[in-house]
């Protein structure tokens, strides 16, 4: 029998995702992994501050096309980099400035009191703040550098409440909600149509560039896709989170054609049948956090979700965990990303063949 080949191939691969969007399956689920690489690769840093490297394009791309170029691509794993300032780049719209750290940045929050809701619905955003122009810049230079040998991901952007949180802070935006809260929901809508144009404006640069849709999670699809998410709604009871943080998410959904959505650490549990009723929603990708998995534990969740017609994303801690949940799940409407990186290409090849046996 011939052996499998098991590189990345976009074709393959884009039409493995497009089945697992529609809750199928082609010859096997989409697997998303990772090889080991030895030792560093890439230029060395000589700026003289974090904010210097973080906000330097060119050697940003040149350190990306580097761990890119090393790392074999197996499988479903999209080879592509995602332009990124940190997870509040939504936030630097209305002022916000970053602070950076060696892995990643946090905003100082710029609204103090509750009235100043009214100025930042007033504010429309700034899309010519450093770290927007920053990103662009980025993924002008990648396209370039990378040539079609690698893909441009969308940046990380965060809707409307966890923007609010990261202008106002979450505690204050809490005590916002009991004090406020026909201001808190005018203020969400204000952010979640800052973060549609947000969305709009870098998923066409990056068409026009002849990038597909794909992020930090690193699906494939043709259109425009995203994954809807709200961290904030940890911290609120249910009905806030239906009755005033679902208007902003569906607003943010509203532009696309696929969506994934980000449910992030048991907090977020009590939030799942209303997540599971957003309109559009294609998939969920949970997120269990430190000390709660692995995803075997969580095999009566992905069950839940299928049933609502709506694919998940697995994952999986290792190997082992992710053959756990293809046997108790099968493979209709499953995605695995395996987070242990394997010790050598052949290992992971040898996983991949696994997947195919079980999805016969």
């Amino acid at each position: 029998m011939k052996p499998r080949d098991h590189a990345f191939h976009y074709a393959s691969a884009r039409a493995r995702y497009e089945a697992w969007w529609r809750g199928g399956r082609l010859d096997r689920p989409p697997v998303t992994l990772y090889v080991e690489r030895p030792g560093s690769v890439g230029p060395r840093s000589t700026h003289a501050t974090l904010r210097e490297r973080w906000l330097d394009p060119e050697f940003q791309v040149e350190s990306a096309f580097a761990g890119l170029a090393a790392s074999p691509a197996l499988g479903d794993s999209v080879p592509c980099w995602m332009p990124n300032v940190g997870p509040d780049l939504t936030s630097t719209l209305f002022g916000a400035e970053l602070v950076f750290g060696e892995n990643t940045s946090w905003c100082q929050h710029t609204l103090p009191e509750t009235a100043d809701l009214e100025r930042f619905i007033a504010t429309p955003p700034d899309f010519s703040n450093p770290y927007w122009r920053t990103i662009e810049q980025m993924i002008a230079l990648a396209a370039d550098r990378f040539a079609g040998r690698f893909y441009v991901a969308l940046p990380d952007l965060h809707g409307s409440f966890d923007m609010l949180a990261g202008l106002r802070g979450p505690e204050n935006l809490c005590l916002d909600i009991v004090d406020a809260p026909d201001l808190v929901r005018r203020a969400s809508l204000h952010a979640a149509r800052a973060f549609v144009e947000a969305y709009r404006r870098l998923y066409a640069q990056l068409t026009a560039l002849g990038q597909p849709s794909t992020t930090w999670c690193s699906y494939l699809h043709e259109g425009p896709a995203y994954i809807p998410s709200c961290d904030f709604w940890c911290l609120v009871s249910r009905e806030i989170g239906e009755e005033l943080i679902t208007p902003s998410i569906e607003m943010e959904m509203a532009p696309l054609e696929r969506s994934i959505f980000h449910l992030d650490g048991p907090q977020a549990l009590q939030h799942v049948d209303t997540m599971l009723r957003l309109p559009g929603l294609t998939a969920v990708q949970w997120v269990a956090g430190a000390g709660h998995g692995p995803a075997a534990n969580w095999i009566d969740l992905y069950r839940r979700c299928l049933r609502a017609g709506k694919a998940v994303q697995v994952l999986a801690d290792d190997a082992a965990d992710a053959l756990a949940v293809l046997r108790a799940l099968g493979p209709e409407g499953v995605w695995l990303t395996v987070y242990s990186p394997f010790r050598n290409a052949g290992l992971a090849t040898e996983f991949l063949d696994e997947v195919h046996a079980l999805s016969a």
